[in-house]
């Protein structure tokens, strides 16, 4: 996972650098952009068994899914092919005329490599309960001042979200990404000026610090019903499997989760009481793969106003209507720029990824 914990700029500089290496690469990683522009290989572990596909993420999820069917049906014909023999066997067991037909089908029986029924991957969607209606001006930021120090990080900063919008905020280290949505949701305050929430507003704010306001002592149900004691346990249930919590999973203590289990069960608990505007920073840091796929799909059918920080480009790419350009490290001259469309336009006209990438 060499990605994880690295912005933007620094995954498309890796990239730019491995594609170059000469010698071999092996990696697991839950970047599908990273694994499709580097790996030519992928070798899959599940249940025990190494399956290689000759390709890249992309190819290696088209040819399971063909491998898949295709091993369903071939279990289907093996199995009506077993159920035919068994018939004839059992019909003609006490049959002396078919005694030796009858031992040679079961020897054959026994010796038929069994095909297996593909492990089916567990996937509930994730669906929002409809969010009451914000008013039209969801945030206004005025005349925004803020400084660490001698480092001016906003100076004279304004800006308009308006209901239904989906900003994606990018810029370098250092150009205030996680310090303005800090001042959106009430986590920090600038040194002058104006942050002005619009009317019947239901915030949810998810940060890294966002883990830390789990009980350790509680389980992941336990958590969840105490969090949403007027919920039955089915639905809560539900959520949880939405977020990979399935089975047994549920029962852990939340000090033993890894990671990424934290992070889908503080995300979990952020978005089940509808908000109608949501302050994301960095909310697939220590996600796999399919939760963040599961997480861009239910937010993709999201019907209230988002603003978020990611280095995810598929989360990016999926999500982000309206990007927010900040300025670079204090002392240049990049200041603060609105890009009205998609990140996907914001590529095409910039021609880079990332503000620190430029052709």
């Amino acid at each position: 996972e060499p990605t994880n914990h690295l912005d933007i700029e620094s995954i498309i500089w890796l990239e730019q650098f491995l594609k170059s290496f000469p010698g071999a690469l092996l990696m697991t990683s839950h970047d599908r952009e990273f694994m499709n522009r580097l790996v030519s290989k992928i070798a899959e572990i599940d249940g025990g068994e190494i399956i290689t596909y000759s390709g890249n993420y992309d190819f290696y999820e088209r040819e399971r899914a063909v491998r898949e069917t295709n091993q369903q049906a071939a279990f289907a014909r093996q199995q009506s092919m077993l159920a035919k023999e068994q018939r004839f066997i059992d019909r003609f067991r006490t049959h002396a005329a078919k005694a030796a037909q009858v031992q040679s089908r079961i020897k054959a029986l026994d010796k038929i490599e069994k095909i297996e029924l593909p492990k089916k991957r567990q996937v509930v969607k994730f669906e929002f309960r409809l969010p009451p209606r914000s008013g039209e001006q969801v945030a206004v930021l005025e005349n925004l001042h803020k400084s660490f120090g001698p480092r001016v990080i906003y100076e004279g900063f304004n800006l308009t979200i308006r209901r239904g919008e989906r900003w994606a905020v990018m810029g370098r280290n250092g150009a205030g990404k996680t310090t303005l949505l800090k001042m959106i949701a009430g986590a920090s305050a600038p040194d002058t000026g104006i942050v002005r929430l619009g009317a019947s507003l239901y915030m949810g704010y998810f940060a890294q610090q966002s883990l830390d306001v789990l009980n350790s002592d509680l389980t992941v149900i336990e958590q969840l019903q105490q969090d949403f004691p007027q919920d039955g346990l089915g639905s809560l249930r539900n959520l949880a499997g939405a977020f990979q919590f399935s089975g047994e999973d549920v029962d852990k203590k939340i000090r033993a989760l890894s990671g990424g289990e934290k992070s889908r069960l503080a995300i979990a608990r952020m978005l089940y009481n509808p908000p109608n505007f949501l302050v994301l920073d960095e909310p697939t840091n220590h996600l796999d793969l399919a939760t963040k796929e599961m997480l861009v799909d239910a937010l993709k059918d999201f019907e209230g106003t988002m603003i978020f920080v990611s280095h995810d480009r598929m989360f990016l790419r999926g999500l982000g209507s309206r990007v927010l350009e900040l300025g670079g490290e204090s002392g240049t001259d990049r200041h603060p720029t609105v890009y009205p469309g998609s990140y996907v336009e914001y590529v095409q006209k910039l021609g880079h990824e990332a503000p620190g990438i430029y052709s």
